[in-house]
């Protein structure tokens, strides 16, 4: 059995009101639902044992937190046994890359980086380009975020 078969509607708006702001309390949702505050605990228990809810963030914003450069990297790595794993994880722990996507074709990997401008952001492809499993790279600058949206379409 599927996890998508251990929820129901009710689970599904549950999630919808969370992604839509976390803050929500207890007694909002459950007057939404028309079901009980304890009822409501328990589903969100329950969606984060099963590993659906990962965790609760903030949104910040990029612009206010001095981020608002934003480049698209791609990576042609070299290839080895586990390299998808081992340089991706290499990769993720460079701080201002903030998404890092194995994908099939000419390049390994799709980066997206934030960073506060132009000289940060070549001090983060100078790290990526001296990492000795990374054969070339293709940088993109993002002119204009037209949509960043993290929620799940459920």
């Amino acid at each position: 059995m599927s996890i998508t078969e251990e929820i129901d509607q009710t689970d599904i708006e549950i999630l919808k009101m969370l992604q839509d702001d976390c803050r929500i309390t207890l007694d909002e949702m459950a007057n939404k639902l028309k079901i009980s505050k304890s009822t409501v605990y328990y589903r969100i228990k329950k969606l984060e044992r099963l590993g659906i809810i990962l965790g609760c963030h903030a949104k910040l914003s990029p612009e206010k937190m001095g981020k608002d450069y934003v480049a698209v990297i791609l990576v042609k790595a070299k290839y080895g046994p586990g390299y998808h794993d081992k340089v991706g994880q290499k990769l993720a722990g460079i701080n201002g890359v903030t998404a890092v996507y194995y994908i099939f074709g000419e390049w390994d990997f799709v980066l997206q980086v934030r960073a506060s401008g132009k000289d940060e952001i070549l001090r983060i492809l100078e790290q990526i380009m001296n990492m000795e499993e990374v054969e070339r790279t293709s940088t993109l600058i993002v002119a204009k975020v037209i949509k960043e949206d993290p929620r799940l379409p459920i």
